[in-house]
């Protein structure tokens, strides 16, 4: 996308994180924003962090509700009158055994991991496609490189976000609209805390702990990335040195999570 300044963008899961931080540096290259989060008042404490010229409005939804997505995207044309880019960031997080995992929960964080991803693709499509050029930037991890053990509802869905991108993009390459899969590593965000699975505890402990800004990277590290990527069209981002790791094992060592998992296993059986 040759021009930012201007543009519409929607971001899902805009009230903290790697959302909030994406939107205030999409404001900084002059983007109009559309905030998505269940959280309508985490989305609020977003707006008020961009500049006047961002023009935030602020759109509560579940990306698990297939009917509130595919009316959002009307909501947003009729207030900011176009629809640029669409970034698929709301996420959730699962951590421990599988054979603990319930289905309950594996049904939970495939609906927001994968189909908000999809649901959000297919209603925001027909008017990216009406635009001059327009973007998708969906979210996927390091683990949508490479499964990980203890992390395999998690790895299955951001597995699925990957192919789903990269099969996407192919189809649309002839087409206005770009799009990007980002894979960061461990990013300092409130995911942990609500996490579920049976490790779910110890990862909200990680996550609070004063090793984690030694250990996470910071979300504005991803924005930053994302924002490029969008600027010069890249069909994949890579964020974080265990990111980039993980990157390299997948392709050197494919099918070999195994040696992670003999490592883990010790601190998690």
């Amino acid at each position: 996308m040759q021009q930012l300044d201007g543009r519409v963008a929607v971001v899902t899961g805009a009230g903290s994180g790697i959302g909030r931080a994406t939107s205030v540096e999409l404001a900084r290259h002059g983007c109009r924003l559309a905030l998505v989060d269940r959280d309508a008042d985490a989305a609020s404490q977003t707006a008020a962090l961009l500049p006047g010229t961002a023009h935030p409005s602020v759109h509560q939804a579940d990306v698990r509700d297939a009917d509130r997505l595919a009316g959002l995207p009307d909501e947003v044309v009729d207030l900011h009158g176009a629809v640029h880019i669409l970034m698929n960031n709301a996420g959730v997080t699962s951590a421990g055994n599988f054979e603990d995992e319930s289905v309950e929960d594996l049904q939970w964080i495939v609906d927001i991991n994968v189909w908000g991803v999809v649901l959000g693709c297919r209603a925001f499509l027909p008017h990216l496609r009406r635009a001059d050029e327009a973007h998708i930037v969906n979210m996927s991890s390091m683990v949508g490189l490479l499964g990980l053990p203890h992390n395999v509802s998690y790895s299955l869905t951001k597995g699925a976000v990957r192919s789903f991108s990269e099969a996407l993009r192919a189809e649309l390459v002839t087409t206005n609209v770009g799009l990007t899969v980002v894979h960061p590593g461990a990013i300092r965000t409130n995911i942990t805390e609500g996490a579920r699975g049976s490790e779910a505890e110890r990862l909200a402990k990680m996550g609070r702990s004063r090793l984690a800004p030694l250990a996470m990277r910071p979300p504005e590290s991803v924005a930053k990335k994302v924002v490029r990527a969008v600027e010069r069209d890249r069909p994949w981002v890579v964020v974080g040195p265990d990111a980039h790791v993980v990157s390299l094992l997948s392709r050197v060592a494919p099918g070999r999570a195994g040696l992670v998992g003999r490592l883990t296993s010790r601190f998690v059986d």
